[in-house]
């Protein structure tokens, strides 16, 4: 499986929201139900997801010769509080 990420320090950024909940999915799995609930992801797995709308660059040279350059597109952001966290779920999830 291919995965449109972007990678910064602190931040994961999934430009394909469906890639996310995948990846929530297996989350439940292992680490249960409780998951659903923002703090528990937070204290727990040192991160919290936030759905964004984030601008990207149209792909088509039509769109880009007859209409705006860039449009807003649904995005999911993890803002994570530590390095040690962000590495851990970049080898365990990516």
């Amino acid at each position: 499986m291919y995965l449109k990420v972007t990678v910064k320090q602190r931040l994961i950024v999934f430009h394909d929201p469906s890639q996310w909940s995948e990846i929530f999915q297996r989350i439940q799995q292992e680490f249960g139900k409780g998951m659903l609930v923002r703090a528990r992801i937070s204290r727990e797995l040192g991160f919290v997801p936030r759905h964004h709308k984030g601008i990207v660059p149209n792909d088509s040279v039509y769109m880009q010769a007859y209409c705006a350059t860039h449009h807003y597109a649904e995005q999911v952001h993890l803002d994570f509080f530590s390095d040690s966290a962000q590495s851990w779920f970049q080898l365990r999830y990516l």
